[in-house]
């Protein structure tokens, strides 16, 4: 097993856990060396290598690999506790993808909050990215309201490094401090307890922050559900007064509970059936002793509420898709086509593949026509610039050239200026 510094995860036991992309760069910060390297003599010394040990970590990808519920994540947890001596999971992710179906579409790269890594330095801690940070639905603070941030405040850019030039909390392009605003705050940024969106995964991350606290089974959860549903089913039959719509819906989860269920599904379910999130995760029979009224649709916080389907009929969209092409003058490219048929790009991959392709190719076909034609025309003209005689009143530079031409032909400014400088190094040579 290879040695590496004994460096404590932070946060744990807490619902301030470190996350494990920030855990690694701070390890591969401490040992001087680039995480790649360090993931790399990590497999290679428990005999693993290659792709497959180690897929591709570079920019966003790294980070939200390492971030994420995966087979890759989870077996570097277990290969660094051991070689730390210490407990390295995050037990909250660890409940999550235990109960819900694809925990890790919810999570992506580095935010934080400028505010904690300032806070973070004042008290002498090293500054760290929590995993509640990483949750897409986290979008403020929970300590201090404000809003979480992606970008340098100084030059803008994402922290999507994967080098150790500086450790984290400082800018990996520029060094600025993370610590700063880009723009001062105001009062209307500051989120209110009463209408934050995401209680309810923060309750999650708190309760279920020590290891084996909230250790059940799938089964258990799905037969909790099950009975909730039930329950809900029964009392709605008499309940004349509640909304057509939210019946629907819950009828829908009902005919559904062999499903898996995302995690953006089970938080809607406990909104609706006013059940914690925790409680309706860890399978808390409790909770369905209790009288509770149920939420309606309009209750729900936006970022959970359900989407209207689209149905679309198929072969009807796809005529209108080729009477679109018919009437273009030039082939247009994939995303203009689709933004003329009011249709995603990716619903015209999944449903018309051979037609996309089509329309790719011939659209690649004709802008390198186009760029060919470009080149051609510049060539002449700058030829013509330096040896016709309508030009004799010009200064013959590739300054003058440029600006007699931009005016005459409007082509684009690397074109012209490529055969200009071409078509000067011919004269020259010839005068030579």
């Amino acid at each position: 097993m290879i040695k590496l510094f004994s460096l404590p995860i932070l946060g744990q036991g807490t619902a301030d856990v470190e996350s494990l992309s920030s855990y690694v760069l701070r390890l591969a910060y401490e040992h001087g060396v680039s995480a790649g390297t360090l993931l790399s003599g990590i497999f290679e010394a428990s005999g693993q290598s290659g792709r497959t040990a180690r897929p591709g970590l570079g920019g966003r990808t790294g980070i939200e690999t390492l971030s994420r519920v995966n087979a890759f994540s989870k077996r570097l947890r277990v290969q660094l506790s051991e070689a730390m001596g210490q407990d390295l999971f995050c037990w909250p992710l660890h409940f999550l993808d235990k109960q819900v179906y694809q925990i890790s579409t919810e999570i992506g790269g580095f935010r934080w909050c400028p505010e904690c890594f300032a806070e973070m330095s004042q008290v002498g801690a090293p500054r760290y990215i929590k995993q509640l940070w990483h949750m897409a639905a986290v979008i403020h603070c929970p300590l201090h309201r404000t809003p979480l941030v992606g970008t340098c405040p100084n030059c803008g850019s994402e922290q999507v490094f994967m080098h150790v030039d500086t450790c984290i909390g400082w800018c990996g392009k520029c060094g600025h401090s993370l610590a700063e605003r880009a723009k001062t705050l105001t009062a209307d940024d500051i989120q209110p307890s009463w209408a934050c969106m995401s209680h309810d995964l923060l309750d999650v991350f708190s309760k279920a922050a020590r290891a084996g606290q909230s250790e059940t089974s799938f089964g258990s959860c799905k037969m909790f559900v099950a009975d909730l549903l039930n329950e809900f089913t029964e009392s709605m039959k008499s309940d004349d007064s509640m909304p057509p719509d939210l019946k629907l819906l819950m009828a829908e989860y009902a005919r559904n509970q062999h499903r898996f269920w995302r995690l953006i599904t089970v938080r809607r379910l406990a909104y609706l059936l006013n059940v914690s999130l925790y409680d309706l995760l860890s399978s808390n029979y409790r909770a369905i002793q209790l009288p509770y009224k149920p939420s309606t649709l309009k209750e729900l916080p936006t970022q959970i509420k359900p989407r209207k389907k689209v149905v679309r009929n198929h072969k009807q969209e796809y005529q209108k898709i080729v009477a679109i092409i018919e009437t273009q003058p030039i082939p247009p490219s994939l995303k203009r086509l689709a933004r003329l048929a009011n249709v995603s790009v990716g619903y015209m991959e999944y449903r018309f593949p051979s037609l996309v392709r089509q329309v790719v190719e011939k659209s690649q076909a004709y802008q390198k026509r186009e760029q060919l034609t470009r080149r051609y025309r510049a060539q002449a003209a700058a030829l013509q610039f330096f040896i016709a005689e309508r030009y004799s009143d010009h200064t013959r530079s590739r300054k003058e050239a440029y600006r007699v031409l931009k005016e005459e032909t409007g082509l684009p400014k690397w074109v012209l200026k490529n055969a200009i400088q071409t078509a000067y190094g011919v004269i020259q040579v010839g005068a030579g």
